[in-house]
């Protein structure tokens, strides 16, 4: 007997596929305007159709988001909530340990942009399943928004690689078709909260009894070729303004902000590069000083310099950097030439923080306010100019910064507070430490429980002193600036200790 002769197709490999560049070289297969392409999906000439194992198959729209130059490509899809599951994979409550993780990469995305789910996000989370499961009884309409996620670039340029095979190309900045998306992980850039909710939802025994797996439907939209830095920024952006999210991540990771750039600007090559909280390492707190302060509050501080406190961070733009940055770094020196050598111990037994009024947040806010007084003759002009300033959609960045350099020198500037190089002498000769009793009169003393005052004995000297008090309220912040600024500002620089047995 004979063998039959079985016919081997050959088939069109994902490398054959273009690359679109406007759509940052995704491969894309657009039957609706191919007729070569449209009767080789048809015959399913194409290896990646006999890949079902290695890719998500959804009906969806490819889109471009954003300028030109710098589009985001993003897809968006409408899954059920077990297709969500499946496509989303990563349930940012639980991720998967790093040695059974196919996408190790993604493990340091999620050290880098994921929240914690303790506290009240572990509540949200709560709160966020017992909606979803209402709505699954039918005992309310669920209005969930759209969760927001990414796979990596290495997902877009390794084996397998996503592809789009569009039906409809009306719109070439939304074409809409089929996505067919490797099986790795989708991190979320936003919808941490409801995503591990819907992850909760959908182990259920309600969701599985009233067939939600397959009739509760989400909308997901997914952005492709996303690097760690893309995401983290993407984080900061989405998280930033109007939030209750963790102040110092969000400065941290945003990287593209005019603020971002000037604190980065600023700190460069002073005793604060590397020494700024972030959120997530090692905080700014009376035992850990190993950061200076935290990026919040530097944020603050750099606003006070440039303004004296006037002006928010979205007050600050782009074209505005140039002109304060120099003002913001001499600031930074002057710091670090006053307290630096007090900083760069960070191993003694009384931490700096214990022991001196500079390095708390209030004090540091302040000293910033004081600088700018000293400087009001050079930041006065710059700082009505950003109040008045008023620009067009057409102006270029050199035509904004033309336009603000003309505007500040047709300025007569104010007088200084005092000189620059007196404010130096004044902080240089101020006794800073925490414990004496003109920083007890501005700062108050913390108590027992008794109604006294609450003492500590320095480890470095034996003394017993008095606890300060650190309250980063305005109110203090302007009485240490007045203080430093005043005529009285020698009151500051006696020795004098705050008593110890005094009754409230």
């Amino acid at each position: 007997m004979s063998t039959p002769f079985i016919a081997q197709q050959r088939l069109i490999s994902t490398a054959d596929i273009p690359e679109d560049q406007t759509y940052g070289g995704l491969r894309i297969v657009r039957v609706s305007s191919n007729e070569e392409a449209r009767d080789n999906f048809e015959n399913r000439c194409y290896r990646f159709q006999h890949e079902t194992e290695k890719r998500h198959v959804m009906r969806g729209m490819l889109c471009l988001k954003g300028a030109e130059g710098g589009y985001r490509i993003c897809v968006s899809l409408h899954p059920s909530l077990l297709q969500f599951t499946d496509i989303v994979k990563y349930n940012p409550s639980d991720p998967p340990r790093a040695v059974d993780y196919e996408a190790i990469g993604m493990r340091a995305a999620h050290e880098k942009t994921q929240s914690d789910f303790r506290g009240a996000k572990a509540t949200n989370r709560g709160d966020f399943r017992r909606y979803i499961l209402e709505a699954v009884r039918g005992e309310r309409v669920a209005y969930l928004p759209t969760i927001t996620g990414w796979q990596s670039v290495e997902e877009f340029e390794e084996d397998p690689q996503p592809i789009f095979v569009a039906f409809d190309e009306a719109n070439p900045a939304a074409l809409y078709g089929d996505i067919y998306l490797p099986k790795r992980p989708v991190m979320q850039a936003d919808g941490q909260t409801q995503t591990a909710a819907l992850f909760e939802a959908a182990q259920s025994g309600i969701a599985r009894k009233k067939g939600a797996l397959d009739t509760f439907f989400v909308t997901l939209e997914i952005e492709l070729k996303v690097g760690v830095d893309a995401a983290a920024q993407s984080f900061a952006d989405r998280n930033g303004r109007g939030t209750k999210k963790n102040a110092n991540l969000v400065a941290t990771y945003d990287s593209s902000s005019a603020l971002s750039k000037l604190r980065n600007g600023a700190i460069k090559g002073t005793i604060f590069n590397g020494r700024v909280a972030d959120g997530r390492s090692t905080g700014a707190t009376l035992t850990a000083v190993q950061n200076i302060v935290d990026a919040s509050t530097l944020d603050q501080m750099l606003l006070n310099v440039i303004s004296h406190g006037n002006r928010k961070r979205e007050h600050l733009k782009h074209h505005h950097v140039p002109f304060v940055l120099p003002y913001c770094r001499e600031f930074l020196q002057m710091l670090e030439e006053m307290f630096g050598d007090v900083w760069r111990d960070t191993k003694q037994p009384d931490t700096y923080r214990r022991l001196y009024v500079h390095g708390w947040a209030f004090a540091l806010k302040a000293l910033a306010l004081a600088y700018n007084q000293a400087r009001r003759h050079k930041l006065g002009p710059i700082m009505d100019v950003m109040v008045q300033e008023q620009t067009t959609d057409h102006d270029t960045i050199e035509d904004l910064e033309k336009k603000f350099a003309d505007a500040v020198a047709e300025l007569t500037p104010p007088s200084p507070k005092i000189p620059f190089e007196e404010l130096k002498r004044r902080l240089a000769e101020i006794d800073w430490r925490r414990d004496r009793k003109h920083w007890i009169q501005i700062t108050g003393f913390l108590q027992e429980k008794n109604g006294m005052k609450k003492t500590v004995k320095l480890k470095t000297t034996g003394e017993v002193v008095v606890v300060a008090a650190a309250s980063n309220t305005p109110a203090h912040i302007s009485q240490v600036e007045n203080k430093i600024l005043s005529e009285t500002w020698k009151d500051l620089t006696k020795h004098e200790p705050e008593p110890l047995t005094e009754n409230l």
